[in-house]
């Protein structure tokens, strides 16, 4: 039995209609899913933005500081350039320096020579002095004679004889027996030094410059009154290093003082890493 056609196309209608509603959410879960895809990928592009910027600006951050390294370096170079230049200055002075004292030490010597020749001389003159002397009084003198003088026949005097004086007593000063002459006394190194003609300071060793050693003591010298030259050199108070002893010992032993003044000196010496004082 047919159905009626109204009711056939009233069917097809609603069959219309839901496949259009279904399309419609078709449609609209599609829109759904696009939307949210294109958030996600305008939040990955704007992510991928911001890391480009940030690796950007490390790039240009690193550069930088490329640049102020480089300018340090630059500036360390140039440090480095001064100092060893200082430094070529600082061994050619000291070589001036060395030559000098050589030539000093050298024309020190040949004073000191002609001190002991002129010592000498003088010793050989003063010796031959006494012997002239004698040789002098041994030669007989000529006398020159000469004729006695006319006799004159004196005239008769009546002598009186006055009466006896008294004698006068001589007042006589006490005899004051020479003063011994004191021998110089020991000096300190603030007085010594006044009186010093030549004296060098402590070369510090390089063996002791090398090992950072320090250290202080105390030098005794002796000293020739008559000449002012060293006779001897010790340590009264070791540094605390041999090698440093030496240096203290053979540099005092070059001290020359004014004749007659000093006899002993202590010399308190101190070694640091800038070199020696006293």
């Amino acid at each position: 039995m047919l159905r009626p056609k109204s009711t056939t196309s009233a069917a097809t209608s609603k069959v219309i209609v839901v496949l259009a509603f279904l399309c419609l959410m078709i449609a609209a879960i599609f829109g759904l899913v696009g939307s949210y895809k294109v958030d996600a990928l305008r939040t990955e592009v704007a992510s991928a933005n911001a890391a480009r910027d940030a690796a950007e600006h490390r790039r240009a951050t690193q550069e930088t500081e490329l640049k102020a390294r480089e300018t340090a370096v630059a500036g360390e170079e140039a440090k480095i350039a001064e100092a060893e230049n200082r430094a070529g200055k600082a061994e050619a002075e000291l070589a001036q320096s060395q030559k000098e004292k050589t030539e000093l030490q050298t024309k020190l010597e040949e004073k000191q020579n002609e001190i002991a020749s002129l010592q000498k001389r003088i010793e050989e003159a003063g010796a031959a002095k006494p012997s002239q002397r004698l040789a002098a009084a041994s030669t007989p003198e000529k006398q020159s004679i000469s004729p006695p003088p006319p006799e004159i026949k004196p005239e008769p005097v009546i002598e009186t004889t006055p009466p006896p004086r008294r004698p006068k007593r001589l007042k006589t000063a006490p005899v004051i027996p020479p003063k011994a002459a004191n021998p110089p006394a020991a000096m300190s190194i603030s007085s010594a030094k006044a009186l010093a003609i030549y004296a060098p300071l402590p070369d510090y060793p390089r063996e002791a410059r090398s090992r950072r050693i320090t250290g202080s003591g105390v030098c005794v010298l002796s000293v020739d009154p008559g000449t002012g030259n060293v006779t001897e050199a010790s340590m009264a108070q070791s540094t605390g290093d041999q090698t440093l002893d030496k240096a203290t010992v053979s540099a005092f032993r070059r001290w020359v003082f004014k004749p007659g003044k000093v006899s002993t000196v202590r010399i308190p010496v101190d070694f640091t890493l800038t070199g020696a004082s006293y």
